[in-house]
C-alpha cells in the first residue's frame, strides 16, 4: 500500500517542525508550504491525501485556499483539517460551506491528534465532523472541537464627523470636477476576465484600462509586486495584443467583499 502524503500548511515555522514530527511518528510522507499560495502550487504538482490546514494566513486565508482545494477535489479525494490558533468565533457559515473535515486547534493533545489524522487517512473510523461555535479544552479521551479569530475582511474606514469650529470646503473646492475618464486616458468598464498563472484560473473583473495599467476587482488579496498573467480577449483587442498579457500588481485595496486591484501593464 502506497504511503499516505500530508501537506502541512502555516505560516509558523514552530508549527510545522510540530506537525512534521508527529507526522513522522506515524510513518506518512509529507510536504510544508508557508501560504496558501505555496500550497496551491504544491498541490497541483503532487497527490495529496490529507491537507492541516492553518485558518489565519496573510494573502490567501485558510477559507480562501480551501475555496480552491475544493475544486481540486472533482480530480482527486483530498481530506481538509482547519488548524486553529486563537482564541474567538470561526466564521459559522464559511465553516458549512467549505465544509472541512475536522478542525482542530494548535493546543490539541499529540494522541487526539495522531488518532484524528489516522481516522481520516486510513478510513476505518469516520471522522467527527467540526461543530462550529462550541469549543472545548483539549482531552485526550474526546474529539477537540477548534475555536479561532474570525478571518475578518478588513472593513472600510467610517467617515468622521468634524469638529465644531473646523472650515468647511470652499465653495471653489466643493465643486472641483474629478479628471474623466477620457482625460486620464483610462475607460470604465466591466470585463469579465482570468488570472490563468495560478494552480486555478481565479475570476476577476477588469474596471479601468489603459495602456500602461490594469484596475480590477478580484476575491482574493494578491500581494504587491506579484506578476500576473491575465485572458481577456476584448481588454487584449482594446491593448492592441494578442492573447494573454502580463501585469505586476502595484496596489491591493480591500473594499466590501472583494478586493481592488491596481497594476502596471509589462
Amino acid at each position: 500500500m502506497a504511503t499516505k502524503t500530508i501537506l502541512i500548511v502555516d505560516d509558523a515555522a514552530e508549527t510545522r517542525i510540530f506537525l512534521k514530527g508527529i507526522i513522522n511518528s506515524l510513518g506518512y510522507a509529507f510536504y510544508e508550504a508557508k501560504s496558501g499560495l505555496d500550497a496551491l502550487k504544491i498541490l497541483n504538482d503532487h497527490l495529496i491525501d490529507l491537507v492541516i490546514l492553518d485558518v489565519l494566513m496573510p494573502n490567501l486565508d485558510g477559507y480562501q485556499t480551501l475555496e480552491f482545494i475544493n475544486k481540486l477535489k472533482q480530480k482527486q479525494d483530498i481530506k481538509v483539517v482547519f488548524l486553529t490558533g486563537k482564541k474567538g468565533e470561526l466564521d459559522q457559515a464559511k465553516i458549512e460551506e467549505l465544509n472541512p473535515d475536522d478542525l482542530i486547534h494548535k493546543t490539541v493533545d499529540i494522541q487526539v491528534l495522531k488518532t484524528k489524522l489516522k481516522k481520516l487517512l486510513d478510513g476505518s473510523i469516520p471522522p467527527t465532523k467540526p461543530k462550529v461555535g462550541s469549543a472545548q479544552p483539549a482531552q485526550a479521551s474526546a474529539p477537540v472541537q477548534a475555536s479561532a479569530a474570525l478571518a475578518q475582511a478588513p472593513k472600510t474606514a467610517t467617515p468622521i464627523a468634524a469638529k465644531p469650529g473646523t472650515p468647511t470646503p470652499s465653495a471653489a473646492t466643493a465643486t472641483k470636477v474629478a479628471p474623466t475618464a477620457s482625460q486620464t486616458g483610462e475607460s470604465s468598464l466591466e470585463i469579465l476576465a482570468k488570472i490563468t498563472n495560478m494552480p486555478i484560473d481565479v475570476e476577476i473583473v477588469i474596471t479601468k484600462l489603459s495602456q500602461t495599467t490594469v484596475t480590477f476587482s478580484a476575491k482574493f488579496q494578491f500581494k504587491e509586486g506579484s506578476q500576473l498573467t491575465i485572458d481577456s480577449p476584448k481588454a487584449a483587442t482594446t491593448l492592441k495584443k494578442s492573447g494573454e498579457f502580463n501585469v505586476k500588481v502595484l496596489k491591493c485595496l480591500p473594499e466590501n467583499d472583494k478586493f481592488i486591484i491596481n497594476s502596471q501593464l509589462l
